[in-house]
């Protein structure tokens, strides 16, 4: 039995978390005939139970919800190296602190967790390897929902995170000692000997002990617009550089040395023996990088293939990848949730596939062709640059810098170390000279399914042999040329409320033309815009006709920034929001059948904050829409006189009850109502009294909290929307508690 269909298992249990295959799977091993055919049945059954009950071990480790917010004292251990920076927090320059500890859960927490704690100022700090008892305020980690962006609560399923923490003291502390240790003072030691060179000293550490601290923002976006950020993590790569290396010795030099002295070792090839140093030389590497899961399933590979070598076995490369997969997975099953591991074995396989058919240079131009495909539909980013960046950064690391570096930290030599800092340099450079020349694309991302047939298209195309005609090849274009969102008719309405936290987005979209009302809250070096509305508008392939924000609050305007250069932007404070022109009653325009009014606030103003809020009405053959910023009770009542009945009301101020009298909801008399809040948001939005006034209306509460993206579509033929909930929608087992579903 092929290890595909194993691993297939796998990752279908921990994907989906439903317990249906496992009997279906039994019930077929017991009523195939022959016992060569029962037992590949019987064998995915089990790997299948196994990883589930992996799963759901892992769920039912993380923080309960009761202890949100609680502070407890525990005990925990450094299981990494710390990074340490100084931002901006409340107004004021903080030193801050953040690590990945192993605590020991107290008796309102009980067992064992990994858990991803941030600390300011902190009287003592911590270092790796360091036990300490610790005061601990704990969250959740609670991610957003929405067709596009990163899913938060999956990438820590995937790195065993149970709960991240803010610390609140360090009262006692063990010094750590072992291999974590070691790592962090080889991290220090590097970052020294190369200190006149930012890049080197950022570069250099992480490269040689994954220490990755050191990199700035800015220094990330440069590599990922490059599609070279694989470079700055200990990967696959990097470890066959090293084993390559390590081979290249062993074979002219070392074995041959050591068969001298050492007879029987004469009975075995060279090209056997060569094994030895490049297994021990790569898995020093790893060790070096703390066996992270890419440094472990690189070293799986390479003792398959020695293993096959040594014992002169014909052991093809997808035999290999199958046989790795599959110990990767029995090994740690939830590492199939992880983003980087479909990137590497991906890599791995198309090697495998070129290789058959696009030997020597071709198969070096064709790869970071293949690879600019998977990291667009992996990282919601095209990097034009990445082929030409590739085809020169890979092979300048793999013979220059990863082996001076390492020769340079074995030899203590700071010369070799800064030889390879000046590699590094002059390598950042082109990397700024291509994202230069090659601005990013503006073709519409692919999704899961689109983005799968895009690889299968490319890939087949690259082959001189296809399984197919190759006329056929432009139908596995077509889940990506289609994948932009259902054509409305004129007069229908579509209204996509974002999940982007305590904050607010909204997309109103009608036949031809959107219109963006918010764009989500912002904060130093990053905002909701760039993590979530991007990429929707990049999947897609959209940009607003229009955009509304409704008043200079950061929680509502803090995306501005993200958006393209050259939009029409309206708000209600315009001296807030740069750039924008002043919206007031009396505005309105129609889209496709559909009717937008501005309603407030007054055109000779004289409102600023909460109660400058841009008001919009939104009027569709079929339904409409009340978005409303964050008024509070003196706008709604002077907004009494003109308001009339519709189907959604956007909740002022995320439900405060500062808003929504009951004047406004009869007024209204909405069906549904929607808050736009944060997880567990410090302001207790929405407030207990405007939810008892919205269920003793009738009115339907949705929140972004607890349904993530939230879509409402009025067709012109139905008199009901069509609504979508996004957590709903499309569950999957890491959204909520650990239980085990049938189905």
């Amino acid at each position: 039995m092929r290890m595909w269909w194993l691993s297939g298992a796998v990752i279908v249990a921990c994907w989906s978390g439903v317990i249906w295959p496992l009997p279906v799977l039994l019930a077929a091993g017991l009523i195939a005939p022959r016992v060569s055919v029962r037992l590949p049945f019987f064998a995915m059954a089990l790997v299948y139970a196994l990883a589930l009950m992996q799963l759901h071990t892992a769920l039912a480790a993380r923080l309960p919800e009761p202890l949100h917010g609680k502070t407890l004292n525990i005990t925990a251990r450094v299981v990494d190296i710390p990074a340490d920076d100084t931002v901006m927090r409340y107004g004021q320059r903080r030193s801050r602190q953040r690590l990945i500890a192993r605590v020991d859960g107290s008796s309102a927490w009980p067992g064992r967790h990994r858990v991803a704690l941030t600390g300011y100022d902190l009287a003592r700090t911590l270092h790796a390897g360091d036990l300490a008892k610790l005061q601990i305020r704990l969250y959740q980690i609670h991610g957003h929902a929405n067709l596009a962006g990163r899913d938060r609560q999956r990438q820590a399923l995937a790195q065993g995170l149970d709960a991240r923490g803010i610390i609140k003291a360090v009262s006692a502390l063990q010094p750590g000692r072992g291999l974590l240790r070691w790592r962090a003072q080889c991290s220090a030691w590097l970052a020294r000997q190369v200190a006149l060179s930012p890049a080197g000293r950022a570069i250099l550490p992480a490269l040689l002990v994954g220490d990755r601290s050191r990199i700035s923002p800015a220094l990330w976006r440069t590599f990922r617009a490059t599609g070279t950020a694989h470079l700055l993590a200990i990967s696959g790569l990097h470890v066959a550089i090293v084993a390559l290396w390590g081979w290249l010795l062993g074979r002219w030099l070392l074995m041959s040395l050591l068969q001298c002295f050492v007879v029987p070792l004469r009975r075995f090839a060279l090209q056997q023996l060569a094994w030895l140093p490049a297994l021990a030389v790569a898995g020093g590497y790893a060790a070096l990088a703390g066996f992270s899961l890419p440094t472990v399933r690189a070293l799986l590979m390479l003792a398959l293939v020695a293993v096959s070598r040594w014992l002169k076995r014909d052991l093809s490369l997808w035999q290999t990848l199958g046989l790795a997969l599959l110990l990767v997975l029995l090994a740690s099953p939830l590492a199939c949730l992880a983003a980087g591991s479909w990137l590497s074995f991906g890599a791995v396989a198309a090697i495998a596939l070129l290789t058959t058919s696009q030997p020597g240079w071709r198969l070096t131009v064709c790869l970071p062709l293949v690879m600019m495909v998977a990291g667009a539909m992996l990282f919601g980013q095209w990097t034009p640059a990445a082929p030409l960046a590739n085809l020169m950064l890979v092979p300048v690391y793999a013979s220059v810098v990863i082996p001076l570096a390492m020769v340079g930290l074995a030899t203590g030599s700071s010369l070799l170390l800064q030889g390879a800092a000046t590699v590094i340099e002059g390598s950042l450079g082109a990397m700024q000279g291509l994202q230069q020349l090659l601005p990013a694309w503006s073709w519409a991302l692919p999704g899961p399914l689109a983005g799968v047939c895009l690889l299968l298209a490319l890939l087949w195309w690259l082959m001189p042999v296809l399984p197919l005609p190759r006329r056929l090849l432009p139908l596995l274009l077509l889940p990506w040329l289609t994948q932009r969102p259902a054509v409305l008719p004129d007069g229908a309405l579509e209204v996509s409320v974002f999940d982007v936290g305590q904050g607010e987005a909204v997309a109103v979209r009608t036949a031809h033309h959107w219109l963006l009302y918010d764009t989500g809250p912002g904060w130093p070096g990053g905002s909701m815009a760039k993590t979530t509305l991007l990429p929707w508008m990049a999947r897609l392939g959209q940009r607003p006709d229009r955009v509304m924000v409704s008043h200079g609050d950061r929680d509502h305007a803090g995306g501005l920034k993200a958006l393209p250069a050259g939009l029409r932007v309206w708000s209600g404070e315009p001296a807030r929001v740069p750039g924008s022109h002043y919206c007031h009653a009396g505005q309105h325009w129609r889209w496709d059948g559909v009717r937008f009014a501005v309603l407030w606030p007054p055109r000779q103003g004289g409102y600023r904050g909460n109660n400058a809020s841009c008001v919009l009405q939104v009027t569709g053959r079929r339904g409409s829409v009340l978005l409303t910023g964050d008024i509070e009770r003196p706008a709604e009542y002077a907004l009494l006189g003109t308001l009339k009945h519709i189907d959604l009301l956007q909740l002022p101020h995320h439900g405060s009850h500062t808003s929504n009298s009951p004047a406004l909801l009869r007024a209204l008399t909405p069906r549904w109502a929607v808050a736009t809040v944060g997880f567990h948001n410090r302001f207790g939005h929405p407030a207990p009294a405007v939810r008892s006034r919205l269920a003793k209306a009738g009115i339907t509460l949705l929140r972004t909290d607890r349904d993530g993206m939230i879509v409402f579509r009025w067709d012109a033929a139905d008199n009901a929307p069509l609504i979508t909930r996004w957590r709903l929608a499309h569950g999957r087992p890491w959204y909520g508690v650990a239980r085990w579903r049938l189905w």
